[in-house]
């Protein structure tokens, strides 16, 4: 029997041969360095992990330029010191270079690539080498350990990180000098996270103990004993590597003004932070919500995290409440939920897992029987980030309705306000066969203008079923939230 191969055609070989074999590459710009050992092994840590697809048109000369350059900003640096370049481009074609000698640590290369993506400049080559050094008192480069892996660095060594990354062209000066700055800016968020992280974790753990020794206490909480074991074990989950801390702080509410607690802040929010009235910046309603007897919230701040990746923080609060059981203020966690938040059965998630059985256990449903575990795979699929974030009754009602449109070739509509007005959740189902980008382009844009809105994101869910998902998130100002939410009206349109 014969056995047909697939042909390479002349333009296939042709770009094939355009792909440079990166270890070829890098040992002809090791040669350049001749004699040089200390220089000859830079070069080839520098370059060892590049891929052969990003260096098609480098020649072995300005690998070893671009090595050398690197060590030039490198020569003076303190500790914790951050050092930045960005080059004009030289020709018509040519790329900025960003330069980044810093102490190595994590998410420095994500929260970067983030913030280039950020401000649509395309990234072409990325190189990061984790180069062993060891430096004067005052910072001047004393002795490079190329041969020296980071796991076997000694006493008195230092582990550097080097960023080289290739961009789209930036060629008015004072477009680069606001590259540098805003660099510099996540850089900074990113060290005071990753110093700060450990007492992060550990106020997380405290609080959770704190809370568990209150329900033994004479005075209590004022609030229902579920959203207290709610709150211990979400605490405790997100302390178990659950959560990327970014950011902590305590703050006091005296007649309506929110104050941060001196010295109480951590990681991002290290900073310096100013009395807010909340009556006067809030509507009526949402100042209303926002002093409820609630022990434990969770949402979406609104703005991005500059760490790690470009998501809308998670926003923990809990609350602690006056002798008289009024909101004293709160404690206050941001940061990104990890993976397992978005992979884990809400079945096992914290505070999710209560929601879920109170569903099921209201619907009537067997979950071994056809509805009931078909309820379940709603659950299951429901965006996790809304699971948090819902009440109990408002979850009820949309994923029952979700469960009475089976086989049914409809739309349906589910609003959900966030409780500090900052933006409406909507999720709607309809027939996959009606899912295209223009109805979605339609939806977003009823969306926006009845709603209010002033800025959008979107995931969709599309599967062999046959329902797809679109989730919109419309951002909304607080001071001026939209009117009555009619989700039939809205979905008529």
């Amino acid at each position: 029997m014969a056995v047909a191969d697939e042909a390479v055609t002349d333009s296939d070989q042709t770009v094939l041969d355009d792909v440079p074999n990166a270890e070829r590459l890098v040992a002809q710009a090791v040669e350049k360095a001749g004699d040089d050992h200390t220089t000859a092994s830079l070069v080839g840590r520098f370059w060892r992990f590049a891929p052969d697809e990003e260096l098609v048109g480098y020649t072995p000369e300005e690998m070893f330029a671009a090595a050398a350059d690197h060590r030039e900003l490198a020569r003076n640096r303190l500790p914790g010191e951050l050092k930045l370049a960005v080059t004009e481009p030289p020709g018509p074609q040519a790329h900025s270079v960003l330069r980044i000698v810093t102490d190595d640590m994590p998410f420095l290369v994500d929260s970067v690539i983030a913030l280039l993506n950020a401000h649509n400049l395309q990234v072409y080559l990325t190189v990061h080498p984790l180069i062993v050094v060891r430096r004067e008192p005052l910072g001047a480069l004393a002795q490079l350990e190329s041969d020296v892996e980071p796991d076997d660095a000694i006493e008195g060594d230092l582990v550097e990180s080097w960023i080289r990354i290739e961009i789209d062209p930036v060629r008015r000066p004072e477009a680069r000098e606001q590259l540098l700055n805003e660099v510099r800016r996540v850089l900074t968020d990113v060290r005071d996270a990753v110093e700060d992280w450990p007492r992060m974790r550990q106020r997380a753990v405290v609080i959770a103990d704190e809370l568990a020794a209150s329900r033994g206490s004479e005075q209590g909480l004022p609030v229902p004993d579920k959203d207290v074991t709610d709150s211990i074990e979400l605490l405790k989950w997100l302390a178990d590597d659950h959560f990327t801390f970014l950011g902590y702080r305590e703050y006091r509410l005296d007649d309506g003004v929110l104050t941060a607690v001196p010295g109480s802040g951590l990681g991002i929010l290290r900073g310096a932070s100013k009395p807010r009235r909340l009556a006067a910046e809030m509507a009526p309603e949402v100042y209303e919500r926002a002093m409820e007897r609630r022990l434990l919230v969770i949402t979406k701040a609104n703005s991005r995290a500059t760490v790690h990746r470009s998501a809308y923080l998670d926003y923990i609060s809990v609350k602690m409440f006056d002798e008289a059981g009024h909101v004293a203020g709160e404690r206050r966690f941001l940061g990104l939920f990890s993976s397992s938040a978005y992979r884990t059965s809400v079945r096992e998630l914290p505070v999710v897992k209560r929601k879920v059985q109170e569903v099921m256990d209201r619907s009537g449903l067997s979950p071994r029987g056809h509805s009931g575990k078909d309820l379940l795979q709603i659950l299951e699929t429901y965006p996790r980030d809304e699971l948090f974030q819902i009440k109990t009754d408002d979850l009820y009602e949309a994923v029952i309705g979700v469960l009475r449109m089976a086989g049914r070739r409809q739309l349906r509509l589910f609003l959900r306000r966030d409780g500090y007005g900052r933006f409406i959740s909507c999720l709607i189902y309809l027939p996959r066969d009606r899912f295209t980008t223009g109805n979605r382009l339609r939806m977003q844009e009823i969306l926006l203008r009845e709603l209010n809105g002033i800025g959008v994101d979107y995931t969709t869910r599309v599967t062999e079923r046959m329902l797809a998902r679109v989730h919109f998130i419309v951002r909304t100002d607080p001071a001026a939230p939209p009117g009555n939410l009619e989700p039939n009206e809205l979905a008529e349109k």
